[in-house]
This record gives C-alpha cells, sequence and structure tokens, in this order.
C-alpha cells in the first residue's frame, strides 16, 4: 500500500512536470532579482556555516570552490537584474565592472573557507561565465548589424 502510494505521487509529478513548458518559464526580471539574492545570501551562509567541514579534506576543498562559483553565478545574476531594473531592459553586462566584482566576492568567500578554494572557484566560475555567455547568445541572439559585419574592399585589377 505505502508503495502504491508512492507510485501515485510519482506519476502526478510526472504529469505536472510534462505540462511545464521551459521556453516560456523565464521569471520576470524583479522575480529573478529576489530569487537570486535569495539563493546568494543562502549560499553564502551554508559556505560559513559549513567552512569547518568544507576545510577538512581535499574533495570537500574542491567542493567548497564549486559551492562558491554556485555564489558567483547567483550573484552575477543578482547584479544583472538590478540593473536591468534600475537601467532598462537593453543594459548588457560587462567583464568590468560586473563581472569581475561578483568574482572577487565569490573569490573572497572561498577564500575564508580554504586558500585552494580560491582556485577551484576561480576555474569553476570561469567555466560557469562561459556556459552563462552561451546560453545568453543563444537566449538573446539579434541578428547582426551593419557594423558588426566585416567592410569588403574591391581591389582593381591592373591591365
Amino acid at each position: 500500500q505505502w508503495y502504491q502510494r508512492r507510485v501515485l505521487e510519482f506519476q502526478t509529478f510526472q504529469h505536472y512536470f510534462k505540462q511545464i513548458n521551459l521556453s516560456t518559464m523565464p521569471l520576470d526580471t524583479t522575480v529573478s532579482l529576489c530569487l537570486s539574492t535569495a539563493l546568494s545570501v543562502t549560499t553564502l551562509a551554508a559556505s560559513q556555516v559549513f567552512k569547518s567541514q568544507l576545510a577538512e579534506t581535499k574533495g570537500m576543498t574542491i567542493l567548497a570552490g564549486g559551492l562558491c562559483a554556485l555564489l558567483f553565478m547567483f550573484l552575477l545574476t543578482a547584479v544583472g537584474n538590478l540593473e536591468g531594473v534600475l537601467l532598462g531592459k537593453g543594459f548588457e553586462l560587462r567583464i568590468f565592472p560586473e563581472v569581475v566584482f561578483s568574482l572577487l566576492v565569490a573569490m573572497t568567500v572561498a577564500g575564508t573557507v580554504h586558500r585552494v578554494s580560491i582556485t577551484c572557484c576561480l576555474v569553476f566560475s570561469v567555466i560557469i561565465l562561459y556556459f552563462m555567455n552561451a546560453i545568453s547568445a543563444r537566449t538573446y541572439a539579434s541578428h547582426s548589424s551593419a557594423a558588426d559585419q566585416p567592410i569588403k574592399t574591391e581591389k582593381k585589377r591592373r591591365k
């Protein structure tokens, strides 16, 4: 009977999950700002609460770097959403100040756990940044403008 209830719950969950359309799922900018800020604070708090456990072994030190890389992703999302709310929808994140700020905060938090976590955080953050950029380029792909096209010059032929 317990098993039958679990199967029924799983089938109900599958039914609702199939109804979710991921192409129309993005959140509003202000909701995303609140969510990413809450996740940033939660990740920061978790890394500080479990600081001693994360610094005990090599594997946990690498995990701490990954956790701080997630903090980087949440912070970058929060900063981007904040600028989107304050400055308008067309604003884009730049390497300096937004990405560097988020990376420095995440690496500082990683440094409070362990020195090796700083390096792991940097590596994981660069990987996350690459994939965030790829997803952003695919999602917000704009048609190439005339300024982006290379200028073609014709060479004159000599007779």
